[in-house]
């Protein structure tokens, strides 16, 4: 028997405008929760570049600055440094992906040479009581 998956996806493009409030926010809410961050270029292919690493920020320069979007992440969660930074060059495109609920599972930024990088969000477990 075929169960179809009762669960939603939206994807949705952010604008520009935006980005530096919208990254802004999405770091006050997502800061501690472990990210995946992958590539897909044309070159190189699709890899990995970090597996399940605490985000520390997402941080959006203003076109009259470097254009220049940045993740960075923490090596431990509760540590409050960031030890590792991935630079993604004039960004062209952001697009998310959410859930029924609204809540988003994965941001995919894309440059001037069509390369993207896609932060998911790893899910969140609700930690049971001791006991089961």
């Amino acid at each position: 028997m075929d169960l179809e998956l009762s669960y939603k996806r939206y994807q949705l493009e952010i604008p520009p405008g935006i980005w530096q409030e919208f990254f802004a926010q999405l770091t006050d809410e997502h800061r501690g929760r472990l990210i995946t961050l992958k590539q897909l270029d044309r070159e190189l292919g699709e890899f990995d570049v970090l597996r399940q690493k605490p985000l520390f920020s997402i941080t959006y320069d203003q076109p009259d600055h470097s254009r220049d979007l940045v993740v960075t992440v923490n090596r431990f969660l509760g540590t409050r440094e960031a030890v590792y930074a991935h630079r993604i060059v004039a960004p062209q495109a952001v697009t998310i992906v959410t859930d029924e609920d609204g809540a988003i599972q994965a941001c995919t930024v894309t440059d001037d040479d069509c390369a993207q990088t896609t932060i998911s969000f790893e899910f969140q477990r609700l930690s049971q009581p001791r006991g089961f």
